[in-house]
């Protein structure tokens, strides 16, 4: 595996998505992003103190099996914390909670080929040290808020990297998930509305009480 370090660029994610026919794994890691993304173009505020990261893998799995990458990355940012003494949630598909509050985003981006993910692209935005405030301090936070101390954000960093090198695990995901059997607000392109989890698919879909099902891409919950 190649890393490669930037005190600041546009974003990690889109560095990596440039690189043509690479060669092997390459993980980057910037000290700060000005054009940091998360899920369906949000954009991801990334100020000095943070872990903003991203791993592009190569042929990590088959396409039916492309939702245990997300599954990984998620338990990946949770181990880590873990590392920390710090307690993390999954809000599905992969939004990292710690009281409440957002602590890590992740985006996932593959390229596909036959029935492989011929790469994929691993986003991690990590709140370590960074401050938060502004718009985002009612539903957001960081390591160093909770523990009331800094960390090495090297070390953080080099932790994160290893923990997405392990096997992900369908039943240890679903086991930290938030709302599994609870009432949430479901808001689709058109509506937004009151449902009951029932379920997480191995494939990512998330199952109603009502039996429907639906990917992230159609419904967010909150």
């Amino acid at each position: 595996m190649k890393t490669i370090y930037f005190e600041k660029i546009g974003s990690t994610n889109d560095y990596l998505k440039k690189i043509k026919n690479p060669t092997e794994d390459i993980f980057v890691v910037a000290k700060t992003q000005d054009g940091g993304r998360g899920t369906k173009g949000r954009s991801f505020i990334c100020k000095d103190g943070g872990v903003y990261a991203s791993l592009l893998k190569l042929y990590p799995c088959k396409a039916q099996d492309s939702f245990s990458i997300m599954m990984g990355s998620a338990l990946a940012v949770l181990k880590t914390l873990s590392a920390f003494d710090i307690k993390a949630k999954i809000k599905w598909p992969n939004d990292i909670i710690v009281n409440g509050k957002k602590i890590c985003g992740i985006l996932i981006e593959n390229v596909f080929e036959g029935d492989m993910v011929a790469r994929s692209v691993i986003g991690v935005g990590l709140n370590v040290n960074n401050q938060i405030d502004g718009e985002i301090e009612n539903i957001a936070i960081s390591c160093k808020q909770i523990l009331n101390r800094e960390l090495s954000v090297e070390t953080v960093t080099a932790t994160l990297c290893y923990n997405l090198y392990l096997s992900p695990c369908y039943e240890e995901y679903k086991k930290h998930l938030l709302y599994l059997g609870e009432e949430v607000t479901i808001t689709d392109q058109k509506s937004t509305y009151k449902a009951f989890i029932d379920d997480v698919l191995p494939d990512g879909r998330l199952k109603l009480k009502n039996g429907e099902v639906y990917s992230s891409a159609e419904i967010s919950i909150k």
